[in-house]
């Protein structure tokens, strides 16, 4: 599953990317301000919430899978919260940043683990 992983952290970066620069990006053109949509968000926190569940099917069951399996869902809760709170502008890219960052360590320590050993340590 180290596809789904890379994908994952490809989803966290774009997740990110939205959050961060999407200011920016339509300051620069109103034609890019359907970016902004809340479809946008919410689509981006689904297909993680899919890519993520399928990468996790090789996360093992033990310690560092649980810990990785805790981590990866916080992030998807607080993507979707994100997404779906009533919440200020800033606590919504200040919640989703974390949210991305979470999911995308959760990810990359996955992807880590598998290819270096294998498999993951079952401490």
């Amino acid at each position: 599953m180290r596809g789904q992983d890379a994908i994952g952290i490809g989803l966290s970066g774009l997740c990110l990317v939205h959050c961060l620069a999407l200011p920016v990006l339509i300051s620069l053109g109103p034609a890019l301000a359907w970016m902004e949509n809340e479809w946008v968000h919410l689509g981006l926190a689904g297909l993680a919430l899919v890519v993520t569940v399928n990468a996790m099917r090789a996360w093992p069951r033990r310690t560092t899978g649980v810990l990785l399996k805790t981590v990866a869902l916080t992030g998807l809760g607080l993507l979707f919260f994100g997404a779906l709170a009533d919440i200020t502008e800033l606590a919504e890219r200040a919640v989703t940043v974390v949210g991305a960052c979470m999911l995308a360590l959760s990810h990359a320590t996955a992807w880590y683990h598998l290819s270096r050993h294998g498999r993951m340590h079952r401490h």
